[in-house]
């Protein structure tokens, strides 16, 4: 009896040893959080230096840089290393600049990004989440990919996608079938910067009511300078994406002011903005 504990008492410690830790060892510089058991888990430089490092080949989205981007891996931040409570299936990357950029649990278990630290062995200025983009030549035709790019994050926060971005992101009822592809637009492209029913990153304005003070044209115009709002490889969304996004935000936005009954319209047609 003796024996079998002090060997269950190994094998906890081994896998006490596995975990992040519960404080920092000095000053915090990234927070793991959300859907675990037993965090959050704040990481000091010294927490992130003694995790398992590896090496991605991939071009950055942002500065057209291709190299060897090397850092501690992000699955054994947000997967390996806690305790993942059920449902929780993407981790939201927020960034110093107030970006919010989901990524699926599923696809770094897979393509295993690398928080980079260094580049062709380089000290960076700022970390970054690396891609193998040019080790797996079919990731960067997925329009979520540049946004994976992540930099400067200060904490990875572990959802479950459905009670957050899928509850914010779902298309009125009632609502064209050009709104539900501009939900998915909204998602791909938009979501990461732009807070949607509570939802997103905060780099941007909040676009919850957005259509119920900006005119369709004044809208598509915006659009067309904003490239982060397009297709894979930064094109413009053109005029069908931004005739979908615009049903999306429009039909959010009216059930937004419907939500209000005490919501009177300005002009005596559009409703002035409401509130979530």
């Amino acid at each position: 009896m003796r024996k079998r504990c002090i060997i269950l008492g190994l094998l906890s410690a081994c896998s006490a040893g596995l975990r992040l830790p519960t404080t920092a060892h000095g000053e915090a510089v990234l927070v793991v959080r959300g859907a675990i058991v037993g965090g959050p888990h704040p990481l000091g430089k010294a927490d992130l230096e003694r995790l398992p490092r590896r090496s991605v080949r991939g071009v950055e989205p942002a500065t057209g840089r291709a190299a060897a981007w090397e850092g501690p891996s992000l699955a054994a931040i947000v997967i390996e290393r806690v305790e993942l409570a059920k449902g929780a299936d993407t981790v939201i990357v927020r960034t110093q600049d107030r970006a919010a950029v989901p990524i699926p649990l599923t696809l770094i278990r897979t393509l295993k990004p690398v928080l980079a630290d260094r580049a062709d062995g380089g000290r960076l200025d700022s970390r970054v989440v690396a891609w193998p983009t040019l080790e797996q030549r079919g990731l960067e035709t997925d329009p979520r990919a540049a946004g994976w790019w992540a930099r400067d994050p200060v904490a990875l926060e572990i959802v479950d996608w459905q009670r957050t971005f899928g509850a914010a992101l779902v298309t009125p009822d009632g609502a064209p079938d050009a709104a539900r592809r501009g939900s998915a637009r909204f998602a791909d492209r938009c979501v990461s910067c732009h807070r949607m029913r509570g939802a997103g990153g905060e780099r941007g304005p909040d676009l919850t009511t957005v259509a119920a003070r900006l005119r369709p044209d004044a809208f598509a115009s915006l659009l067309a300078r904003h490239p982060g709002s397009g297709d894979a490889g930064g094109e413009a969304a053109g005029a069908q994406g931004a005739e979908e996004l615009w049903s999306f935000l429009r039909a959010v936005a009216t059930a937004s002011s419907a939500a209000r009954p005490d919501a009177l319209s300005s002009d005596g047609g559009t409703p002035p903005p409401g509130t979530p």
